[in-house]
């Protein structure tokens, strides 16, 4: 994992601020450690990517209930290598599944800087609905950011073919 984030460094840096914070293998084991804590609490689901038999990137669905609504949100990257080639349409969409099937959650969102095309056309292509926009929402490397929301109800997606993967 730690070489395909030190092959990306400067373009995950743009969007991630975890990135500045990985910078050795105890770095990317502590993440692991927490990830599987999180995922013994019900309360993330994080998969590595693997494409051809190579470490691709990853993809999370961390989830909490809110105001009696379980709610789930996408986060994810993918070494600029393997972009373009869909991995991430089919892996968040799998996500959904995951999150609306085996977690039985109401709504899952995602959350990208408006700059961040290729994030803003992941939500777009999983037919997630645009629910606004958070004027400087984030601060990455010094650079303040809005962001798009975008979200997904689970009877939207239930009723939705072209989600439905086994």
């Amino acid at each position: 994992m730690l070489t395909l984030v030190n092959k990306n460094r400067e373009l995950l840096k743009q969007w991630l601020l975890w990135v500045n914070h990985v910078k050795e293998i105890e770095d990317e084991s502590k993440h692991i450690q927490r990830a599987l804590e999180r995922y013994a609490k019900a309360q993330l689901v994080n998969c590595s990517i693997f494409y051809k038999g190579m470490f691709a990137g990853s993809v999370e669905l961390g989830m909490r209930k809110s105001y009696g609504i379980k709610k789930g949100e996408l986060g994810y990257w993918l070494g600029a290598e393997f972009q373009g080639k869909g991995i991430m349409q089919k892996s968040t969409s799998k996500m959904l599944d995951i999150g609306f099937k085996k977690y039985t959650l109401d709504k899952i969102i995602l959350k990208c800087a408006v700059t961040n095309e290729r994030s803003c056309n992941v939500a777009q292509k999983l037919k997630m609905r645009h629910e606004g926009r958070l004027q400087d929402e984030i601060k990455v490397n010094d650079v303040v950011m809005d962001v798009d929301v975008y979200a997904i109800l689970k009877h939207e997606y239930v009723g939705c073919d072209s989600h439905h993967t086994d």
